[in-house]
């Protein structure tokens, strides 16, 4: 007898070229060597990790989300951060907008529905740009505001090869537009 297909997902928000570019440029500031670079093709933001799903779980996932009303919105990554136990250097913003915080509870709620056991830890949006970073650091350069347009969230399979992780956008679902152009945040 097999075994239901058991993949590692997450959902996120996928960056579009431009914030990719941007993320790039912000990564290219920093010293060689100073870490190892999260791959241009793997920058995101995580918004609930699920973990090891198996295709039920994953099909009612799916579905709860294709019910999932939000408006789209602006998030401004306006700073750096260092962490220093799982040696990440990051960016991020200093407030979440009120449709990403509301974004991520619905998630949140339809994937604990479909029985995921989710992280406890409060949500703050950040995306990695340097893993292995070990010197501790101090003076992080200021950041140059990225704008974000954020008007649709994935569902992304983690996959582990020889040559490291990558990431596969499986399904993406749009937020309601309208609200992205709007200043509130």
């Amino acid at each position: 007898m097999s075994s239901p297909e058991v993949r590692r997902l997450f959902l996120a928000l996928w960056p579009n070229t431009a914030v990719r570019r941007a993320l790039v440029d912000v990564q290219g500031r920093f010293p060689p060597g100073i870490g190892r670079a999260v791959d241009a093709d793997n920058l995101h933001i995580t918004l609930v990790y699920l973990g090891s799903t198996p295709a039920e779980r994953q099909a009612c996932i799916e579905e709860a989300l294709a019910g999932l009303a939000v408006a789209d919105f602006t998030l401004q990554l306006d700073q750096l951060g260092y962490w220093r136990k799982p040696q990440v250097l990051w960016a991020g913003s200093d407030g979440a907008p009120t449709a990403l915080i509301s974004l991520v509870d619905g998630m949140s709620k339809a994937a604990a529905q479909c029985g995921c056991h989710l992280d406890a830890r409060p949500f703050r949006p950040h995306l990695t740009l340097f893993r292995k970073v070990r010197k501790p650091l101090r003076d992080l350069p200021v950041m140059s505001p990225i704008l974000w347009e954020a008007d649709d969230f994935a569902l992304v399979e983690s996959i582990t090869a020889a040559s490291g992780v990558c990431y596969k956008v499986l399904k993406t679902w749009a937020l309601i537009p309208g609200a992205a152009g709007s200043a509130s945040q």
